[in-house]
């Protein structure tokens, strides 16, 4: 295949890609690191069509070609990563690469560059190399991650990407100094140009791969989620007990549960409405947020019930937790529309990682129960209901 119809294939790519992540750019406006995705195809495209203007035998000016389409392929190369450091939304100011790009055309157009081929090669590939690189390692630390499979295969693409520069570069500056005579270059130069156009397959379904997985991600979220409160649904509690409780048998510590409930809830339904319902069980949720620590789980357990994963917790650090978030709700009325005050009940059990999440979860429901039977507004624990 010849380097014309190499660069007509690179257009026909980058066109496609361009317009796929163009109608997922307006489908799925939540990842903005799309655009930059996109924004790399366009540079591709530009620099593919100049390119096979140029070995279709139309002449160009020198700020066109090479200038500008060494600098727009530079171009793509940062808009990647852009869109890498976007999506994994790492710290710091991204226009600073839109300067380098500027920096880079502007060194093209310098006598320097102007002069002979060598001399841009010194200004493009170490740019092209250290940007391979920096994407790798940014998308290393994460490769643990749920999505660490999509990452590794952007590590290998960068990866081929950095191997086939530094192989054809070596190629190319022995021959410009003739430190080597070979009758293939025309070969080599096509398979340079090949294994761009493998770069740029390769690049773009990862980008694919990627979208796909968050939309994965995004989906399961969703299904997890309380759509009224935002937090874990009763459909997520098996496994998320079950992994805890798995975790707490390996290691040995403690997890206990604190299962809460309303007091009085229907009253508020029946009085002010289902309105100030949704919004009294909102209110309570975001206190318990509030006290939540990072590594806990909070679950919307029924209507009006709620259901506290306290990992590393024993019953008396459990206590201390439930008597401050009961205390907390007491101490905070709700609007809705006139100041209520409203109370909870809660029930606590405690393991050592030795029983099923169900068997824990009963203990915790008894122990409601009884807080219910003494009053409300009170905590009780299964292991003072059982007389342990």
């Amino acid at each position: 295949m010849d380097v014309f119809t190499l660069t007509v294939v690179n257009a026909f790519i980058a066109l496609v890609v361009t317009g796929v992540l163009a109608l997922q750019n307006k489908a799925e406006r939540q990842f903005r690191y799309q655009r930059y995705f996109m924004l790399a195809a366009i540079f591709m495209l530009l620099n593919a069509f100049f390119s096979a203007v140029h070995y279709a035998g139309i002449t160009l000016p020198y700020w066109l070609l090479p200038a500008l389409t060494n600098s727009l392929s530079i171009g793509a190369h940062l808009a990647l990563a852009a869109g890498i450091h976007r999506h994994l939304q790492r710290s710091g100011q991204r226009y600073w690469l839109l300067l380098l790009f500027i920096a880079i055309y502007a060194l093209h157009l310098t006598t320097f560059a102007s002069s002979a081929i060598a001399n841009r090669m010194l200004i493009s590939i170490p740019v092209v190399l250290l940007i391979n690189l920096w994407c790798i390692y940014m998308l290393w630390q994460h490769r643990k991650s749920e999505l660490g499979k999509v990452y590794l295969a952007f590590i290998v693409t960068f990866a081929f990407n950095i191997a086939q520069f530094v192989l054809r570069s070596i190629y190319m500056a022995l021959e410009y100094y003739q430190l080597v005579h070979t009758q293939h270059s025309s070969v080599i130069y096509s398979i340079g140009f090949f294994s761009l156009t493998a770069f740029a397959i390769l690049i773009f379904g990862c980008i694919i791969m990627l979208s796909h997985g968050q939309q994965r991600q995004e989906l399961l979220r969703i299904s997890e989620r309380d759509a009224l409160t935002g937090l874990l649904n009763r459909r997520s509690l098996e496994l998320r007990l079950s992994s805890e409780l798995n975790r707490s048998a390996r290691h040995n510590t403690p997890l206990s549960l604190l299962l809460m409930d309303i007091d009085h809830f229907k009253q508020v339904n029946d009085t002010l409405g289902h309105a100030a319902g949704d919004k009294a069980i909102r209110h309570i949720a975001d206190i318990a947020n509030e006290h939540c620590r990072d590594y806990d789980l909070l679950f919307r357990f029924g209507g009006e019930e709620f259901l506290i994963c306290l990992p590393d917790t024993n019953l008396i650090t459990a206590e201390q937790i439930a008597n401050r978030l009961r205390q907390a709700i007491e101490q905070r009325p709700i609007n809705a529309p006139e100041p209520l005050t409203m109370t909870v009940s809660i029930g606590i059990a405690s393991c050592q990682g030795d029983m099923d999440w169900q068997t824990l979860l009963k203990h915790a429901d008894q122990a409601l129960y009884r807080a219910k039977r003494l009053g409300r507004n009170c905590i009780q624990n299964y292991q003072s209901n059982t007389g342990a």
